[in-house]
């Protein structure tokens, strides 16, 4: 058997996705350039889930000891209304025994794979804004800022996030859909909640939740219409510290620790979807091509997932192209079935739906109860469902 070829790469986008393929792709031997529009790039954002789908990948990438060690082990998904009355309860050990997933601080992630990438020999080019894709003699070339030139490529890896502009270079269709509610994050310590990822709502209107991840810290978030988000900055910090804690008291030590408004971090959301990944020459992964709402925590998972699957198909297959065929058919169940889902389920815990409000509240406590449903839903939960018809995943 022939050894697979090595390519030049151009990925573009330092977050989560890029960071991840590029350090794979350089790993197997790859000349790899990675561009990022960022001038800096650093560990930003909260707290995020490492489901067990990814778990998997993280130990082959030889991540996942130094991350779990300041992650916070995550048991449960809990959820309660404002009252106390529990709305779902999901524990991850009754999949499998052992099985959990951990929250961790999305800085410590990016920071463990910044460095990754340090380690790798590639050509990391920071303040790159990529604004022409052109293809010549069968190879990609990429301009940015005043007419610098990258590459040529043998293909290139679209990881710029939900805004990405190179799939549009690419002249990759999207349907990108921004969601009319965001939420405001903040990260403190926090001992109130511990092994769970614990939710509390009010119809649609409400919902906070509490994510432990790692070193006595938790980080909160609140579902705000972007609407909403002025008034709320005029009425002041403690007008919204008194109304969270009334909401969910649990949170009181953790608001203790904000002072000033700047501490908070509104973030909005936007649902991709894409009918074709690639062409000949450009892949879309991660945010790019398929970015959805958070409620189900998948979202820095999928975009690992699709790092190591592209990484492996380009191992295998004997050429590019065929790779790029080959990752559509290992990943295309999996993406579409959680984008579908956190699609469909968004508007049942955030938005301004009292009817759904209801239907949820009546429904989601008696699936559970169903045997074969809630088989389904921990398999959902884990990160592990292959698509609406399929079954595990196979990681």
């Amino acid at each position: 058997m022939s050894p697979p070829r090595q390519y030049r790469v151009g990925v573009v986008g330092f977050g989560i996705a890029g960071a991840a393929t590029a350090c794979l792709l350089a790993r197997s031997g790859h000349s790899v350039t990675l561009l990022e529009r960022a001038a800096r790039v650093g560990p930003i954002g909260a707290g995020l889930l490492l489901q067990p789908a990814v778990q998997a990948v993280l130990q082959r990438m030889g991540l996942l000891d130094r991350l779990t060690a300041d992650a916070a082990p995550i048991d449960e998904l809990h959820a309660v209304h404002a009252d106390g009355r529990t709305l779902i309860r999901m524990p991850y050990g009754e999949f499998e025994p052992g099985c959990r997933a951990y929250g961790v601080h999305r800085g410590v992630l990016f920071t463990a794979l910044r460095e990754a990438v340090a380690s790798q020999l590639i050509d990391v080019r920071l303040g790159v804004a990529v604004t022409r894709l052109s293809v010549r003699d069968d190879r990609v070339t990429l301009t940015a800022g005043q007419g610098d030139e990258y590459g040529p490529f043998d293909f290139v890896v679209a990881a710029d996030g939900s805004r990405s502009t190179t799939r549009e270079l690419a002249g990759l269709r999207s349907w990108v859909m921004p969601y009319d509610h965001g939420a405001l994050w903040a990260t403190a310590p926090c001992d109130a909640i511990r092994g769970k990822l614990y939710q509390v709502v009010r119809g649609t209107r409400y919902l906070l939740g509490v994510l432990p991840i790692g070193g006595g810290r938790c980080s909160l978030y609140w579902g705000l219409p972007e609407r909403e988000l002025a008034a709320t900055r005029a009425r002041g910090l403690d007008a919204l510290k008194a109304e969270l804690v009334a909401f969910c008291p649990e949170t009181r030590g953790l608001l203790d620790s904000i002072a000033h408004f700047d501490q908070l971090v509104y973030t909005t959301y936007r649902h991709v979807w894409m009918p074709r990944w690639f062409t000949r020459h450009v892949l879309v992964l991660g945010d790019a091509a398929h970015a959805m709402s958070p409620h189900l925590g998948q979202g820095g998972s999928i975009a690992l997932l699709d790092a190591w699957t592209l990484s492996d198909c380009l191992n295998t297959a004997p050429d590019h192209r065929t790779a790029f065929r080959l990752y559509r058919r290992r990943r295309a169940a999996h993406v579409r079935y959680y984008s579908a889902i956190t699609f469909l389920l968004s508007p049942f815990f955030q938005g301004d739906s009292a009817w759904k409000a209801g239907w949820r509240n009546l429904t989601l406590p008696i699936m559970p109860r169903l045997p074969w449903v809630r088989g389904q839903m921990l398999l959902t939960m884990t990160g592990l469902k292959n698509g609406w018809l399929g079954g595990r995943l196979p990681v």
